[in-house]
């Protein structure tokens, strides 16, 4: 590199030849100056270089000069060394360089950004050294004392304190040897006094102290120049501070800082452009978080501090001074401000009492710590103080809910009597769970029972399904704002995920299941470490041996909290799961959970079983239900009467078409019926699933009739594989995807969906377990030019939510239906924007459907609900349906109202004897099989309803007349000693049994719709169009005009018609042949209804 020095000195007289002629050092500095003269068409740039990127979005590794002789190009840092040097390509020659031009120079790209002049290289300015080039006349022949000697300014790491360089005094001493020839290093104070500078006005950038990743620019403004002195203006003229220049040259992208800004240079101006300073603007206030000495105001070194103390023992001893030179920093126009009082002021301690007023109206106070509490958390005896919800969400709370967030906290806290820190929140669908946990985790991140020991809990991890990732984000914001605190969704990359580790502006991370298992080993790392987790949709922890329960096994956090809205769905070992994970080891292991509670209580709901048994099941099962009630809060979705509008539901049974009943007679004849009940549990399964499918279309048959076949190919089931073969003969040739008329079931909702469109502004919501039927639906729809959205398993996560926020602002004419995977977002959606749903099929798990069919009576639904559950009557969707009845009750074993041992999975042969079978001819064969009286009674009356406990009492009563009778087949006997009478025993003690577990049905009203006057038993007037009647069969218009005479006439024939009933054969498939009715109505209904009745 070339030395930087006045081309004036070099051309003095040369360095004389001595003693030490042969100083190889001497001769390379004089090689290289006389080589600067080789330089005077030499092009000089200040340019922008990186090395090579792959990523989307490139910068800029550095600044840099480049030097252009010739064809050869040479780059060298801010340091001043060299990079690189070489020809450039990708440019056609140097000359075609100018401003912008991008290039590559060696393994390095490069873009031009301006051109320095010959002056600003050689003086060294490019390289942020010195000021302008040195004007004097050269008092030395020497080259070396041509340039000038400026002091390189150290940074201040104290702040305050004046940076000095000091002049040690030389001593000579002469040694044998070389004679050194003497240079001036270090100048005198008075030779390093540059000359006086020019004044110049600039635009500039100017923000106060930021700490984040990302900085941005607050304003604009102009710096004056003039003499010693920088001025910072704003746009309109206001002078927002001055500081003392440093004596360092101003240029493009200079930066300092003035008063409490951030200062950066963009373009030298003229004085005419400068705006008329009018005022003086206030200094911003300091901010005690950001009010650390920034970079650019560090403190100096101790070497600095040791010359000082030096210098000051010499002035003291009145030794001469050394020369000093003082440094101009932002730091050292500040006052030192000593450690004790950093700020300036003294910090006031907060006073230690509660973050929000107990006394204040509508406070919502936790319960405080007890003695035993405090002598095992609190051991420095700090005060105790009461713990209050925040007020921002205290006043949204409902009693239930405040009541929830107070069970809630005391569980955490270890308040309760049970041994452990967690908790289960299995309120039913739609009572506010979400909200619930959110004002426990505000509370717990702000607050604590003890003043000064800091917040309970300092980050959250709340572990959802993947749908309800971003659901949980807008419900915080919701309810706490954006400002308030910190929501990092994990729904990205892994390695964004562990950003959240250290982070500090975030204290809750929402996360899937499936993604958690990702990262759950780097969250153990967290600072500060994780203190409480959430699981939503608790009931996937239903084993404790799967991977879900296992991986939280790496965070030792105690608190933990399930939320769900169907705890126990199949069997007592879930509830064991669930209460091992929140508070382990209380119910103990697993095997001597079994052997004291779930043996006993399962034996004494038996129908079989002894006094003795059913005692001791009781005893224990009420022990069970004192132990869960400590963890365990469930209350039932009539609390929220008040505050929601009516929900209807109706299981509706429509009538299958002569095709599906064709395809079923095909796959389920007698001949056949044997074979397949044999077939192992699996295959049995799959031929669960092929009719369940066949029900909701036969066109769904071609999906699953090749993978049938091979299997039946594969275990040489000839009988199942013919009898596939058989049944796709039937189906049409030229069958459509969106043909409805195939099937009972769409075709009835086909007719729904139009009456919706026609007299209502209602949007619906479809629900199925198969994507196969969805994409049915879908086509239909699309056919039918009918606005919808699809959320299933294929749909990205991100887009998700903002389907349902679109759906839920939309009217009906943008957005008209919902189509809903139950799995993929079945669990924790909001879909209030609907008023109507209808649930195509049913699922083994019942607390599948529960989940589905509770996504629109929620909090915020304005307009009575209707839910319809599609069964086609007499098929396997009966079967089904029958299996959830008896399932239902289980989980209210400990949370309210039964049990049952029954397992989705588990069949015994009657049981596929009754599944494989169809009713061709039945109008509802659930309600056959409870034998009813609802239908003795006259058509003209309202249709009754009988209760549950009567029922009960009629099937003891029937009970107790076969009481004496043995049982015929107990034991073993030769197959012809079985009598037909013994076998009509059996078969009648199986039907009594489940008329038994079906009893939950006698709550609901029973509609029979293929008797005359149906219609006007039926509260919905959307269902009316989907009941079959003769006068719409022979296509009569009730809307035309008709004469006094035939009016008479029509009004004579639906008398006479009162009695008649309709057989199921004349039914067209896609009619209702039957109804379950039940309504719940709000208190607001009632209370109007009283209203009217008092006027």
């Amino acid at each position: 590199m070339p030395a930087f020095q006045n081309l004036a000195a070099s051309s003095s007289s040369k360095r004389k030849s001595d003693q030490h002629d042969l100083n190889t050092a001497d001769r390379k500095r004089q090689a290289v100056e006389e080589g600067v003269s080789t330089m005077e068409g030499d092009q000089y740039w200040m340019v922008q270089w990186r090395n090579p990127q792959y990523k989307k979005h490139k910068t800029w590794d550095g600044d840099a000069v480049l030097v252009v002789s010739g064809n050869r190009c040479t780059l060298y840092d801010s340091d001043n060394r060299q990079l690189c040097s070489g020809k450039p390509y990708g440019i056609e020659s140097t000359r075609k360089l100018a401003e912008g031009v991008e290039f590559a120079l060696g393994s390095r790209e490069i873009e031009v950004d301006h051109q320095l002049s010959r002056t600003d290289f050689l003086s060294g300015k490019c390289f942020g050294r010195g000021g302008g080039p040195d004007t004097s006349t050269a008092t030395n022949s020497r080259p070396s004392a041509a340039k000038q000697f400026v002091p390189l300014r150290p940074k201040t790491l104290n702040g305050g304190r004046t940076t000095v360089h000091t002049t040690p005094a030389a001593t000579e001493k002469e040694r044998s040897g070389i004679n050194l020839e003497p240079v001036n290093l270090v100048t005198s104070q008075k030779a390093a006094q540059k000359s006086p500078a020019r004044d110049s006005y600039w635009t500039a950038n100017w923000r106060k102290p930021q700490q984040k990743k990302h900085k941005t620019w607050d304003g604009d403004g102009f710096i004056i120049h003039n003499g010693d002195k920088l001025t910072l203006l704003s746009e309109w003229g206001l002078m927002m501070g001055t500081k003392k220049w440093d004596g360092l040259p101003l240029y493009s992208s200079y930066k300092t800082f003035i008063g409490q800004r951030e200062v950066e240079l963009d373009s030298e101006i003229s004085r005419a452009e400068l705006p008329a300073i009018v005022g003086k603007s206030a200094e911003p206030p300091l901010d005690p978080e950001y009010s650390e000495p920034l970079p650019s105001q560090a403190r100096s070194s101790f070497l600095v501090d040791a010359a000082r103390e030096r210098r000051t023992s010499q002035e003291g001893t009145g030794s001469s001074s050394p020369s000093v030179t003082t440094v101009n920093s932002p730091a050292s126009a500040k006052k030192f401000i000593p450690p004790a009082s950093f700020y300036g002021t003294a910090v006031k301690p907060k006073p230690k009492g509660p973050l929000h007023d107990p006394d204040a109206p509508g406070a919502v106070v936790m319960k405080a710590p007890t003695k035993d509490h405090q002598a095992k958390y609190n051991k420095k005896n700090l005060p105790v103080v009461p713990v209050v919800i925040d007020p921002v969400i205290a006043r949204h709370l409902r009693p239930h809910q405040k009541e929830g967030v107070q069970f809630l906290y005391e569980c955490v806290m270890g308040l309760r009597k049970h041994e452990g820190q967690g908790c289960i929140l299995a309120d039913e669908m739609g009572m506010g769970k979400t909200l619930q946990t959110i004002a426990l985790v505000w509370t717990l991140l702000k607050q604590n029972p003890y003043a000064g020991a800091g917040p309970v809990v300092g980050k959250v991890l709340i572990v959802c399904p993947v749908t309800l990732v971003n659901n949980w984000k807008s419900e915080f914001h919701k309810w706490l704002g954006k400002d308030r605190v910190g929501v990092f969704t994990g729904d990205k990359d892994k390695r964004v995920i562990k950003q959240f580790l250290n982070s500090k502006i975030h204290q809750v991370l929402v996360i899937g299941y499936e993604r958690l298992r990702t990262v759950i080993e780097d969250l153990a790392y967290c600072q500060p470490p994780i203190g409480l987790i959430v699981c939503d949709e608790g009931h996937r922890l239903k084993s404790a041996n799967n991977k879900t329960s296992t991986m939280f096994e790496a965070l030792r956090t105690p608190r933990r909290v399930i939320l769900s809205g169907t705890p126990i769905q199949n069997e007592l070992s879930e509830f064991h799961a669930m209460a091992d994970f929140c508070n382990p080891g209380l119910l103990d292991d697993y095997s001597t959970f079994k052997r004291v509670y779930e043996t006993p209580i399962l034996k004494s709901r038996a129908p079989g079983r002894s006094a003795k048994d059913a005692e001791v099941g009781e005893a224990r099962s009420a022990q069970l239900t004192s132990i869960a009630k400590s963890f365990v809060l469930r209350r039932e979705a009539t609390m929220m009467k008040k505050y929601l509008p009516p929900k209807h539901e109706y299981v509706v049974f429509i009538t299958p078409t002569k095709l599906q009943l064709a395809i079923f007679e095909k796959i389920l004849s007698h001949g056949k019926l044997d074979s397949l009940v044999r077939n192992s549990t699996a295959e049995s399964l799959a031929l669960i699933n092929m009719l369940t499918k066949i029900s909701n279309s036969p066109i769904l048959l071609k999906a699953t009739a090749d993978q049938a076949r091979i299997k039946a190919q594969q275990s040489g089931d000839t009988v199942k594989r013919d009898a596939i073969e058989e049944a796709l003969t039937l189906l049409p040739e030229r069958a459509q995807v969106e043909d409805v008329t195939l099937s009972g079931k769409l075709s009835a909702l086909a007719r729904l969906l139009r009456a919706l469109q026609k007299h209502t502004e209602e949007k619906c919501i479809i629900v199925s377990h198969y994507t196969s039927t969805l994409n049915i639906i879908e086509a239909y729809c699309k056919k039918k030019s009918y606005t919808y959205h699809r959320l299933d398993g294929s749909t990205p996560a991100p887009k998700r939510q903002e389907y349902v926020n679109d759906f839920n602002r939309s009217s009906q004419a943008k957005r008209f239906v919902f189509l809903l995977s139950s799995k993929a977002g079945g669990v924790g959606l909001n879909l209030i924007g609907a008023s109507r749903l209808c649930l195509i099929d049913s699922d083994w798990n019942p607390s599948h459907d529960l989940q589905s069919m509770a996504r629109i009576h929620r909090d915020g639904q304005k307009r009575p609900v209707y839910i319809y559950r599609f069964l086609t009557t007499g098929t396997i969707d009966e079967k089904i349906y029958q299996r959830q009845v008896t399932k239902l009750g289980l989980s209210d074993s400990l949370m309210g109202t039964g049990s049952s041992d029954s397992k989705s999975d588990s069949f015994t042969r009657k049981d596929l004897l009754d599944i494989f079978s169809v009713h061709p001819h039945t109008a509802c064969n659930t309600h056959d099989l409870l034998e009813c009286p609802c239908e003795a009674s006259a058509t003209d009356r309202p249709p009754s309803r009988i209760g549950r406990e009567e029922l009960e009492k009629m099937m003891e009563d029937e009970s107790s007349s076969d009481e004496d009778d043995e049982d015929p087949l107990k034991g073993f006997m030769a197959a012809s000693q079985v009598k037909a009478k013994d076998i009509d025993k059996v078969d009648k003690a199986y039907l009594k049994q489940k008329r038994a577990q079906l009893a939950a049905l006698g709550e609901w009203t029973h509609i029979n719709c293929l008797q005359a006057g149906a219609v006007d038993r039926v509260d919905d007037d959307m269902l009316t169009h989907l009941i079959y009647s003769p006068e719409k069969d022979t296509g009569e218009s009730t809307s035309a005009p008709q004469s006094l005479s035939a009016k008479l006439l029509d009004a004579a024939d639906r008398i006479m018609s009162e009695e008649q009933s309709f057989a199921r054969d004349i039914v067209p498939g896609g009619s209702i042949s039957f109804l379950f009715e039940r309504s719940t109505k709000s208190s607001m209904d009632d209370g109007d209804a009283e209203e009217e009745e008092a006027s």
